[in-house]
């Protein structure tokens, strides 16, 4: 059975179109998906940044505070012994450093001096220790921010041993560097913290005793707090031992031993139900990395993903944990592919319609044909009717290709001409290549005679009298040899390939550079060049393309010169700004044109030797670059060529 034409063409329509759509959606479908999951973990690697960062900042005053005061007590400038100056000292710290909780000072003899901020009726509150007597002592001195006493008292039942503390072990263990505690609740004021301290040495490195700085890290869980992840993402920090040291909700920190005091909340206490989940199946390598891990997880039939970021830079082996809902940041965009998926399946069913009725439409005419063909076999219909449109359409078309081989026919000689301009500037490119050469070869020998000529004139300085005609001659051969240099720069210039596009230039120092090249020529013929240098602003151009012009039209005015013989040999350029152009008009004492001469017309000229093609090309160039060119002559003896470009 044979297939309609129809029905091939209305299923190929529909079919291509159905296959092109599918072949997007679903490449669009998987792509997208990588790009969502990658857009994602993007998000919570700048977000682990972002916390890490702020930490960083947070706890760098401390360390820094501990190693200076350890360095001053060290260099003499505090001397850690006087109790008073000690006091002043830490106090001025507390001053400089709001984060800073306490900060301390403690000796191999068991003497204390600890200043901390008071959140009840004073600023600040010291403790001192003092052994130095026959009965030890403990000191408690109320001030306000000026440093002024407010009340002192004596505390006998106080024990306190600074040798027995983890924050003097640790540095009295570190070498000379500064050490952390692990994190805990502070005594006095409940929150979490860290202690970081530093050995004092004496001048023989024999340990004299421990200063160190006490700071609260509860401002950490506050800015995760006001960290957005997502919609419903979770950011917290765990130390080495997996206990959580800073999270969003601060009640989730702390917990109560069995001793009655507090501690962290390990991990695995957290009550959120998605904490429980993301570290069901955490080991020791979740928070005691040293380079980030990407894991994802599943609760409540969402997945998520989580981001465990080491906190480099201090001792402290902390971890930032970060989890958020995939969806939290791809909801949008799966929503958007559903829609995507369902119009693109709404166009297809819509492209297929339409494939039909198309291809309905473009074999009316062709079954129309078959039936008169039909028709006229069987002797039903004559030949000589009517035909259908089909036919004067295909007629018209005939009739056209007819006037096309006319064209073609005729436009065998608009070819043989443009072949004979091709070789012409198939020379001009050659003669271009071998300029570009010999600007080559000679810019080496120039640029060995300048260094010569200085070299020659740096002895001739030292040996010579200021008065020698050597150095004039020296410096009259260094200025010709840079000059031949400016000239071969300028040739290279116009003959290298033309690569450049229009853009702003200063058409002032385009003619210098052209009147470089064309100086030769016209002393030659002694012939002066002259600018009128006028301020006009910068003009817009390929500066190649309009040099091309500019030596052409002043080798015409040299030329019409020479020929004639005049008498004033001169070729002025003036350039004339006027709104949004600067028209330049080159004007020489040449005899002017001849009446007899078209001009701009290709191959006509009055030059014996000319072909007739440099002002059709000098013309097509401006008009190329945005202006106009034209001879102007009327009311005047000679006339000049004039040409604008826009500024």
């Amino acid at each position: 059975m044979k297939v309609s034409l129809g029905f091939i063409l209305a299923l190929s329509l529909a079919g291509l179109q159905f296959i092109a759509i599918t072949t997007v959606v679903l490449t669009t479908y998987f792509s997208t998906e990588a790009a969502m999951l990658k857009h994602a973990r993007e998000l919570l690697r700048d977000a682990g940044t972002s916390v890490i960062d702020h930490s960083v900042r947070f706890l760098e005053p401390a360390a820094e505070a501990a190693s200076l005061s350890s360095r001053l007590a060290e260099s003499g400038l505090v001397n850690p012994d006087d109790t008073a100056a000690m006091e002043n000292f830490l106090f001025q710290h507390l001053q400089t450093a709001p984060q800073l909780n306490g900060a301390y000072y403690g000796d191999e003899a068991g003497n204390f001096v600890f200043v901390m901020r008071e959140e009840q009726d004073y600023v600040f509150r010291t403790k001192i220790v003092d052994r130095s007597g026959a009965d030890r002592t403990t000191e408690l001195i109320w001030r306000d921010a000026g440093f002024v006493v407010g009340r002192r008292a004596n505390d006998p039942t106080d024990d306190f041993d600074p040798r027995s503390r983890p924050w003097y072990d640790n540095a009295k263990k570190s070498n000379g560097s500064i050490a952390w505690t692990d994190p805990y609740i502070f005594f006095s004021s409940q929150q979490p913290g860290v202690s970081v301290s530093a050995p004092v040495t004496d001048r023989d490195q024999e340990l004299r005793g421990v200063i160190g700085v006490d700071i609260e890290i509860s401002e950490i869980s506050s800015f995760l707090a006001d960290l957005n992840v997502g919609q419903s993402g979770t950011a917290l920090i765990v130390d080495r031992f997996g206990r959580v040291v800073a999270h969003p909700d601060p009640v989730e920190l702390r917990k109560n031993k069995a001793d009655g005091l507090l501690d962290f909340s390990h991990i695995t206490e957290i009550d959120d139900p998605v904490t429980r989940a993301a570290f069901a199946n955490a080991t020791q390598s979740v928070w005691g990395i040293d380079s980030s891990v990407e894991v994802g997880f599943d609760f409540d039939r969402q997945s998520y993903l989580m981001l465990a970021q080491p906190i480099k830079g201090f001792d402290l082996q902390w971890t930032i944990v970060i989890f958020a809902p995939e969806d939290d940041f791809i909801s949008g965009i799966k929503d958007n592919r559903r829609r995507n998926i369902w119009l693109a399946l709404l166009i297809s069913v819509i492209s297929a319609l339409v494939g039909l009725a198309l291809a309905e439409l473009i074999l009316r005419p062709v079954r129309a044909f078959a039936v008169r063909t039909s028709l006229v076999s069987q002797g039903e219909v004559s030949a000589n009717e009517t035909l259908p449109r089909t036919y004067r359409e295909l007629d018209r078309a005939n009739q056209t290709l007819i006037r096309e081989i006319a064209q073609r026919r005729d436009s065998e000689f608009k070819v043989k001409e443009l072949s004979r301009d091709l070789t012409h500037f198939s020379r001009i490119n050659l003669l271009g290549q071998m300029a570009t050469g010999l600007a080559h070869e000679l810019s080496q020998p120039l640029t060995a005679i300048t260094q010569n000529v200085d070299t020659a004139k740096t002895i001739a300085n030292t040996e010579c009298d200021k008065d020698s005609p050597l150095l004039d001659i020296l410096q009259e051969l260094d200025e010709q040899a840079h000059r031949g240099g400016d000239v071969v720069h300028a040739l290279r210039g116009l003959v290298r390939r033309d690569e450049d596009s229009a853009h702003p230039f200063d058409f002032a120092d385009l003619v210098r550079q052209t009147t470089k090249i064309m100086r030769h020529e016209a002393d030659l013929n002694d012939i002066e060049i002259e600018y009128v240098d006028t301020k006009i602003p910068p003009v817009i151009g390929n500066p190649v393309q309009i040099a091309q012009v500019l030596i052409n039209v002043m080798r015409n005015a040299i030329d019409a010169i020479s020929t004639a013989g005049s008498r004033e040999r001169k070729v002025t350029i003036t350039p004339v700004l006027s709104d949004d152009s600067v028209e330049i008009q080159v004007a020489d004492t040449g005899p002017g044109i001849s009446p007899d001469v078209t001009l701009f017309k290709r191959f006509e000229t009055n030059k014996p030797n000319g072909m007739g093609l440099g002002l059709s090309i000098c013309k097509g160039i401006i008009e190329e670059n945005g202006g106009k060119m034209w001879y102007e002559s009327e009311g005047l003896e000679t006339g000049y060529f004039c040409f604008t470009l826009p500024v």
